[in-house]
């Protein structure tokens, strides 16, 4: 190579660029000065960032993994940055070339050719040589072989290869990608591309021509020239298309072929393969022409052109984009930790949350006593809500705390009735012996321990339910004694005993409450304005008085009957209060040792995710930092010279156009060569021999093996077996596709299928077959280097048809599809490969010769034809043993590479030939069979279209039923899969329903239980004003027993009850909202998660309602309709409708409002008129109720018992359904119908598993069957 290039190069020295004619040794000489200045500067910019990440180094263990990494990365970023820069001081001596592509595409080759070695790299004929990253000096550069990319992980692991081909990368100054002619697969590239474009580097693409003959003008006439270089030129544009879908659009392709190159410069003794061809063409060629004519000196030039016009940008880009790559790339592996961080420092809180929700936001003690951090020295929620930046917002009682009450009060309702029913008769029985009951004998009359215990015990039971359901948490007996000892006593003197007499004579209270009724009407306008409102509550307080005015003029009697009276009224307000409070008590107890069992279970976990994320919300601040002081480091290093120019300069000392460039690149300087032509030696007899005994040996192993292939299983086990096929059908109808397929299939001509690659060669042999047999196709075979076949295609030859399909990994999918199902109904498949065999993705000739899922085993109906061996490397007719042991090795190489892949094929099932020797014949629309003659001795092809040619009619009908066969086993595996596939989906399906299941029978049993709890607080609420109400019932005397009617009709009409009323509607509504609000909207999570169609129509949130606990009593309606009928009015104005309705969460609109105001009102009037007729009847019969003092007041706190049941019912049902325990029967109702809907669905899908289960059993054994017939069975599961 000539050292005085008389190149320009602009060489940078520091910001100023200058332009001056240097040599190449100078050029490099340059970079690698510059390279060294620029290395310091990088030197002490490294130890500046090294100070960055020391002070974000952490003590102490680390509380999650990616706390780890993030230490990991912190300490070991500074060190990788080191050592990198440490190895590129060792690299700077020399220039770097770094080689990457496929294995077998000449990649040592290439590198020998540079390096002028004696040919040791090169690959004696297998695949896969290079098992390891090697360097060899060349002109003060350094050359960089690295493994064939799909053989990364053949003798070294992949991850291991990969980094080092990364680091060949990162040195490298220019990077070759190699091709040969062999179906581009440029997509393997991309992980490489990536590197490339990270770190800048220029790129140039090789083609290595294959054919021994492109470019070798003494042995190619002119005419037939032109046709190579097209089938060239289609392999560059489509290693071109390939190039800029992987993001590199403007590398250039250089043209060469690298045995010629090699056989050029190699020096001797030669150690390479083909020994004689290496000495025959040095020999008969010459040294220069065979250098001149490998197209070698356009990629030196062009490398060198490289180097000499740019070195200094490449060196300078190299550094400086390695440095700033891995800055850029710390950058990155630090955001994506800190979006790991957040996302799991998110989960965690959200985790947490959740708990919080289920246990109640901690209290101070309880923050002290279980989240506080002894290290931190303060609790936990603290320093997260700091961290986080907000406080979490979940209320200090929890779901947990509100079940556990509505549990307590729905277990224990028996227990407390009868405890209260056990002091009325306690009562009783002291005042009627005149005996003191001390507090044990209370205590131990009115509390049924046991009963208790047990009631806790299934409250326990329900609340670890529950827990599960909410934590998924198995909770254990975490309770000390489900004992509670906690009771109120009450000391009752009955020994006081007594009478009451007492007279009541009644005014004209009736009057008073007739006229007030028509108070409201007036005011009902004007309840808008203040005037209204007294207006109101004035009628409300005259109606009051007009019933205290019938209990006026009774006179008291008897101090000692007074005492008595007083006495047992005492004893009836502390007994039911004691078994209040201990009810109460119990209750609280149980919710409090809840909590406090729960948060010794839970607390260790939330304080491990609270602290987690504590220190992930630190971790996070500590990346920024650190992306900070990577991102400022990056920006600090000067910008590196663009290096896209060099190569275009470089391109530009080849021709002066880009025609020219091009021409010169793709080696078409030969179209117009005047080399004379070298006249072939003659075949000898020697060498016809061996042709024809190899092909008539191949003929004869063909012949057997397509004998073979039809033989097994035979015809007659093949129709025996669509016996079984057509019984099946009679019980699965759907089967009888496939049985009018086995008949279709069995009744025509058989199909040989032809299957590869693309461009690997098989149109082309499928027109020489058919030339060679006398036949012309019906229309122009498409052959180009591209893939060109898009459709399978049949073509009729005698007694069979020729099937050509498209070409695998094109990069169509659609491609792939077409070839599998034009193989499905083949009697026998050709499989073509190139001389380099497997390449890429090889998993469906693994699935077709093995069977898959859902294809049958072809087996031994494959064969495999190793195409275009004139491209081995060594001339058949110059070297002929050296061919056929090259095909030998090959055949063999074949066997071992698919048996490592667990399929077995014998060497009698491969053949080697060359469809279009030399590709002589190429894309010409017509070609005689005579274009062949000159190739026939050895190019293999007569041995495969003899055989075909003698396939007798008994062989094709054979064969026609085998392609039957399979297509039907095809066929029943389609089946079975899809049949699977519905097992699966349902199995899914159910595996869905499931959690929607449950989640509604959680809220159909919570329903139940809140039911319980609703009735129980209503009943206490009246139980309350109750016992009051016996208490007065006992002090009347008798002179007063009209004083103990009035009470009867009026106890529960007093504000205080009123008042009582609304506190628990507003308390019931908050309750049923809660159930709702959390059942719901886990129902429709559930079923969103579920994907069902169906979503439930769930009917609108309870609406308390202030006048549906009196409408509708029948005892004493009137007394307490007269009462309260002013307050309904003033309830049906539209700020106290529209206040209600929020008050209990329903919204309500101005016109909703509107029409409810109404409604009330006039349920109000009503109730007004039947009060005063109901007042007046009472008047008529006082005088029928004579009878025994004591008598009465039994039959009142009997009447009291049954008023308070009443209200109760009616409290709890509303007068329209409308009250709690109606709102709930109706979502249950609603729910109910849920759960029975997917139930049914629940049903369908498991009898639909069990139809297709039963269905795939049957074609199971079917396909179980075939594989007996054949020897594959178990080979398809």
């Amino acid at each position: 190579m000539d050292r005085r290039l008389g190149m320009r190069s602009a060489v940078e020295s520091d910001d100023e660029l200058t332009s001056e004619v240097v040599s190449f040794e100078e050029a490099v000489g340059s970079a690698v000065q510059q390279g060294q200045a620029e290395l310091a500067r990088l030197d002490a910019l490294a130890g500046e960032l090294v100070r960055v990440f020391e002070r974000a180094q952490r003590a102490g263990p680390p509380a999650s993994e990616l706390i780890t990494r993030l230490d990991g990365f912190t300490a070991g970023f500074p060190a990788r940055l080191r050592r990198h820069l440490d190895r590129e001081r060792e690299s700077l001596g020399t220039f770097n070339i770094a080689f990457f592509g496929r294995t077998g595409v000449g990649k040592s080759t290439l590198l020998s050719v540079f390096g002028r070695l004696d040919g040791t790299y090169v690959s004696p004929g297998e695949s896969d040589c290079t098992t390891e990253v090697q360097a060899v000096e060349w002109e003060r550069c350094r050359l960089y072989d690295t493994p064939g990319i799909n053989g990364w992980g053949r003798t070294e692991s992949r991850e291991s290869l990969e980094r080092k081909a990364r680091r060949a990368v990162e040195i490298a100054d220019i990077v070759l990608l190699c091709f040969d002619t062999q179906s581009q697969q440029v997509m393997e590239f991309e992980k490489i591309a990536a590197w490339i474009k990270e770190h800048g580097k220029p790129v140039v693409a090789v083609l290595n021509v294959r054919n021994p003959m492109w470019h070798h003008p003494a042995k190619v006439a002119q005419p037939l020239r032109r046709n190579m270089s097209e089938q060239v030129r289609q392999h560059a544009d489509n290693i071109r298309t390939h190039l800029v879908q992987i993001g590199l659009p403007e590398t250039p392709i250089v043209a060469l072929n690298s045995q010629r190159a090699l056989f050029a410069r190699a020096s001797t003794p030669f150690l390479g393969p083909a020994v004689d061809g290496f000495r025959f063409e040095r020999d008969t060629f010459g040294l220069d022409y065979l250098e001149r004519w490998s197209n070698f000196g356009a990629l030196e030039r062009l490398i060198t052109g490289a180097i000499a016009e740019g070195a200094a940008d490449l060196r300078l880009a190299a550094l400086r984009e390695d440095v700033r790559s891995r800055c850029r790339r710390g950058i990155g592996e630090l955001e994506d930790l800190a979006a790991e961080a957040d996302r799991e420092a998110g989960s965690l809180e959200r985790d947490v949350e959740s708990l919080f929700a289920v246990l109640g936001y901690p209290d101070d003690a309880e923050r002290a006593e279980w989240l506080h951090d002894a290290a931190l020295g303060a609790d936990l929620v603290g320093v997260s809500e700091t961290a986080r930046g907000v406080p979490y917002t979940s209320p200090p009682q929890g779901t947990l705390d509100r079940f556990v009450r509505h549990l307590a009060a729905s277990h224990l309702a028996g227990c407390h009735r009868k405890a209260k029913a056990d002091v009325d008769d306690l009562i009783r029985k002291a005042f009627a012996e005149k005996k003191a009951v001390e507090e044990a004998e209370f205590t131990e009359a009115v509390f049924d321990e046991d009963a208790v215990s047990s009631a806790v015990a299934a409250v326990w039971a329900d609340r670890g339910a529950f827990l599960q359901r909410e934590l998924e948490v198995v909770v254990g007996p975490e309770s000390g004694g489900n004992r509670l000892t906690m009771s109120h006593a009450a000391r009752i003197l009955g020994g006081e005993g007594g009478r009451v007499v007492g007279d009541v004579v009644r005014g004209s209270g009736i009057l008073l409450g007739a006229g007030s009724v028509f108070v409201p009407i007036a005011a009902f306008a004007l309840l808008s304005n203040p005037v209204g409102w007294a207006i109101a509550v004035t009628s409300v307080g005259v109606g009051l008085v007009s019933q205290v005015q019938q209990y006026f003029g009774r006179k008291m009697s008897d101090e000692q009957a007074e005492r008595a009276r007083e006495a047992k009224a005492e004893a009836t307000l502390s007994g039911h209060r004691a078994v209040d409070e201990t009810f109460t008590g119990y209750e609280e107890s149980l919710v409090a040792q809840s909590r406090k069992a729960a948060w010794t279970l839970l607390a260790p976990a939330v304080a491990a995710s609270l602290r987690t994320a504590v220190e992930l919300r630190t971790a996070r601040e500590r990346i920024g930092r650190l992306v900070d002081g990577l991102r400022a480091h990056a920006d600090a290093i000067e910008p590196a010279p663009e290096v896209a120019g060099v190569l275009l300069r470089a391109q530009a000392t080849i021709g002066t156009t880009p025609a020219e460039v091009t021409r010169t690149l793709l080696g078409e300087d030969w179209l117009d060569s005047g080399v004379d032509l070298h006249r072939a030696a003659e075949i000898n007899d020697q060498t016809r021999r061996l042709y024809e005994e190899t092909r008539a040996r191949d003929h004869d192993s063909l012949t057997r093996v397509l004998a073979r292939a039809w033989s097994t299983p035979s015809t007659a086990r093949i129709h025996a077996w669509r016996a079984g096929l057509e019984e099946a059908a009679g019980h699965d109808r759907e089967l009888f596709d496939i049985v009018r397929t086995f008949q279709r299939v069995d009744g025509t001509k058989p199909a040989l299928a032809v299957l590869g690659d693309y461009n690997s060669g098989k149109s082309s042999l499928i027109r020489r077959i058919m030339v060679d047999s006398g036949r012309q196709p019906r229309a122009e075979f498409d052959i180009r280097a591209s893939p060109a076949t898009a459709a399978a295609t049949r073509y009729a030859l005698g007694g069979f048809d020729l099937v050509d399909t498209p070409g695998l990994q094109s990069g169509h999918d659609e491609h792939d599809t077409t070839a599998y199902e034009a193989i499905v109904e083949a009697a026998l498949v050709f499989v073509v490969v190139h001389i380099n065999l497997l390449v890429g993705n090889t998993s469906m000739l693994e699935d077709l010769a093995r069977g898959a899922q859902t294809l049958a085993a072809k087996g031994a109906r494959l064969v495999f034809l190793i195409n275009r061996c004139d491209e081995l490397g060594v001339h058949p007719l110059t070297e002929p043993a050296a061919f056929l042991n090259l095909q030998n090795r090959k055949r063999e190489e074949l066997r071992a590479a698919f048996a490592a892949r667990g399929v077995v094929i014998g060497t009698d099932r491969i053949h080697c030939l060359s469809g279009d020797p030399f590709g002589l014949v190429g894309a010409a629309p017509t070609v005689p069979a005579a274009a062949f003659d000159e190739n026939r001795l050895w190019d293999g092809v007569a041995a495969l279209t003899s055989t075909l040619s003698g396939l007798t009619e008994p062989q094709l009908a054979e064969a026609s039923t085998s392609a039957a066969f399979d297509t039907a086993v095809t066929g029943l595996k389609h089946r079975r899969h899809q049949l699977e596939r519905v097992q699966a989906d349902g199995e899914a399906e159910l595996r869905r329903c499931e959690p929607v299941t449950a989640t509604v029978r959680a809220a159909l049993k919570d329903a139940v239980i809140l039911e319980d709890s609703l009735r129980e607080d209503a009943r206490r609420m009246v139980d309350r004003h109750l016992v009051a109400a016996k208490s007065e019932v006992v002090k009347i005397e008798r002179k007063n027993a009209k004083k103990l009617e009035g009470l009867v009709q009026s106890w529960w009409k007093a504000p205080e009850f009123e008042a009582d009323l609304e506190r628990y509607l507003a308390s019931a509504a908050r309750k049923l909202d809660d159930w709702y609000s959390d059942h719901m909207s886990a129902i429709g999570r559930e079923m969103r998660a579920a994907e069902l169609q169906v979503a439930p129509e769930f009917a609108a949130e309870f609406k308390a309602r202030g006048h549906a606990w009196y409408e509708n009593v029948t005892e004493g309606a009137g007394t307490v309709a007269a009462a309260v009928a002013p307050l309904v009015s003033a309830l049906g104005s539209r700020d106290a409708v529209y206040a209600i309705g929020k008050y209990v969460g329903h919204n309500f609109k101005p016109w909703g409002a509107v029409n409810g105001a109404a409604t009330v009102a006039r349920a109000g009037v009503v109730l007004g008129v039947v009060a005063s007729a109901a007042d007046a009847v009472m008047m008529a019969n006082d005088k029928r109720k004579d009878g025994k003092h004591k008598d009465q007041q039994e039959s009142a706190m009997r009447q009291l018992g049954d008023a308070a049941a009443g209200l109760v019912e009616q409290i709890m049902r509303g007068e329209q359904g409308d009250g709690p325990v109606g709102y709930l029967e109706q979502q249950i109702s609603e729910l109910e119908a849920l759960l029975g809907a997917h139930l049914e669905l629940e049903t369908s899908i498991r009898e639909r598993i069990e139809s297709a289960r039963t269905r795939a059993g049957t074609t199971g054994t079917l396909i179980d069957a075939a594989g007996e017939l054949t020897g594959s069975t178990g080979r398809n599961e």
